[in-house]
Formats: C-alpha cells, structure tokens, sequence
C-alpha cells in the first residue's frame, strides 16, 4: 500500500497565535502527522519562537515536551533558527524517550551526524531553487531522506527522479487548496501547512 503524504500543522495553523498553546491545542485537535516549530536559545535554555525573544515570554521546549507527551505518534519538525542547539534538542528528548519523533529543518545542516547519531532526523533545507542538485548531492553521500524546499521545484519530473533515488520532498508553506490537491496528487513526502484540517481533508479525498 502507497504511503500517504504526511500533513504537518505549520506554527500559527488555524489562525493561532505562532509556538503557543493554543497552536498546540489546534494541532493536536486537528490529527495531522508532525507540527513545526521554531526553536531559539538563551545560554541553556531553549524557547520556542521564530525570532529571539524574552524567553520568559515563550513556551520553553521542556514545557512543550511535556505537552507531547500524551502523542507519542505525532512527529516534531524542529526548525532552529540558530545554530549549534540540535544537541540540547536530542538531550531532552532522549532523556523522555522521545527521540524517534525529532526532526531538524533550518540551521542545522554542519550537525546532521549528531542529530543522526542522537536518533533523530535532518531534512535538508533550500531557499534557492539553484541549491537544489547541491541538495541532492548531500543527500546520497550523507544518507539524509528528505529535501524541504518551497513547492514550484516540485513537478512531475522531479518527484519521479527523487523516487528513483530514494529521495522525497517536503514543501512549505502549503495554504492555497490548488497547490495542496496538486502536491497530494504527486504523492510527495510531507505538505507543511497552516491550514491542517483542510490538508487532511483533502488528503482523505485523493489518496484515501
């Protein structure tokens, strides 16, 4: 059986207010597969926020891994917005047994073998559609899975040349329904969104 395009609840989905509670609330209301959020540091304290930010104003990560705890199956797409954290990210999940549900986008790309070692994910992420063959290339020598990139690199041609390679693709920020029912029917990886409920709605339409 094909596996089904994985639906991730993109920080602020469904008009929520970016990394807080109430975002949380909605995804896990919402069934989707993984939620993205924005993760940065003050010394050892790692907050979720897409810009620095008082941390005593954010929800910190350890107050968040307490919140998925109840979800063992919903997977976690870490995008850190600064550099040399993914290892304090692993820690704290291993220390809860939650590692299998990390993944790293965003500022993580020189600690893939220490995410990978701790158990966790790297997807490899692009701004520049020109990064894409530099993408690829990384992928088959580091063994990494999935290239994020935004969604118009993505055609018929290209998913079917990733397939071959063993590749997938994960697009963001998917809110438009023309562009989600196109990338549903190509069968990608993982749609980024902020519009969850519709994504899963029409994921049960075209692949079941």
């Amino acid at each position: 059986m094909k596996t089904k395009t994985l639906i991730t609840a993109h920080s602020g989905c469904e008009n929520t207010p970016p990394n807080s509670r109430a975002f949380l609330e909605a995804a896990f209301a919402a069934g989707c597969d993984m939620l993205e959020i924005d993760l940065n540091r003050a010394g050892d304290l790692l907050y979720l926020s897409h810009d620095r930010a008082d941390p005593a104003d954010c929800l910190s990560f350890e107050d968040f891994l307490d919140l998925l705890a109840p979800h063992p199956d919903l997977r976690v797409n870490c995008d850190m917005k600064e550099a040399g954290c993914c290892g304090m990210v692993m820690r704290a999940a291993n220390r809860r047994g939650m590692a299998r549900q990390i993944v790293f986008t965003g500022s993580a790309h020189a600690e893939e073998e220490e995410i990978r070692a701790a158990g966790g994910e790297f997807w490899y992420g692009i701004w520049d559609p020109a990064d894409f063959e530099t993408a690829v290339a990384s992928c088959l020598k580091t063994g990494a899975k999935i290239i994020n990139l935004e969604s118009k690199i993505v055609t018929p041609e290209t998913k079917a040349r990733l397939d071959g390679l063993g590749l997938g693709f994960s697009c963001w920020t998917i809110d438009k329904e023309p562009e989600m029912r196109r990338l549903l029917s190509l069968g990608i990886h993982n749609i980024t969104t902020r519009r969850p409920c519709l994504a899963m709605r029409i994921r049960e339409e075209i692949q079941g």
